[in-house]
């Protein structure tokens, strides 16, 4: 069965090359870089990434370099109009990708500044559907939680 996983996008963006490459190619963030390792042997598991510039994107879709939203995300301000626009554009995002296919997991590493342009996703999500949060206090522990979950999902293809 396929599993998603949902990550958050970095401020560290790559400026090069200048024409459009995949989301996952152009963030360059410590998150994005753990699942690049493991990118290509992860068939079963598709990639979405949140972002306050771009939005819900797949991991495959190709993106150009935009300046990254005010610098560092742990201290991101958006303003209330912006999170209700992005909130609703991703619910509707991840409402149709869930209609056109069934996981029977999620999997969320995304810090709680970019939670909130997300909040709300599992009620679009079906019951039969587990979702597992990143565990742990501050960056490291999540990053060995979300690591060992996808190593785990790696040797049940």
């Amino acid at each position: 069965m396929r599993k998603l996983l949902i990550i958050s996008g970095s401020p560290r963006v790559l400026r090069n090359p200048v024409q459009p490459i995949p989301a996952i190619q152009r963030f360059d963030g410590i998150i994005t870089r753990t699942v690049k390792k493991y990118y290509e042997q992860i068939s079963n598991i598709d990639v979405l990434i949140v972002s306050p510039v771009y939005g819900l994107i797949k991991a495959e879709e190709k993106i150009s370099f935009k300046e990254p939203a005010c610098g560092n995300w742990h201290k991101l301000k958006l303003s209330k109009e912006h999170v209700s626009y992005l909130k609703e554009r991703n619910l509707s995002i991840l409402q149709n990708l869930l209609q056109r296919r069934k996981y029977d997991e999620i999997y969320v590493n995304v810090g709680k500044n970019l939670l909130k342009i997300i909040e709300g996703f599992d009620k679009v999500v079906p019951r039969s559907t587990k979702i597992t949060y990143a565990e742990g206090s501050g960056i490291g522990p999540k990053m060995a939680h979300m690591k060992k979950w996808i190593e785990a999902n790696i040797q049940a293809i």
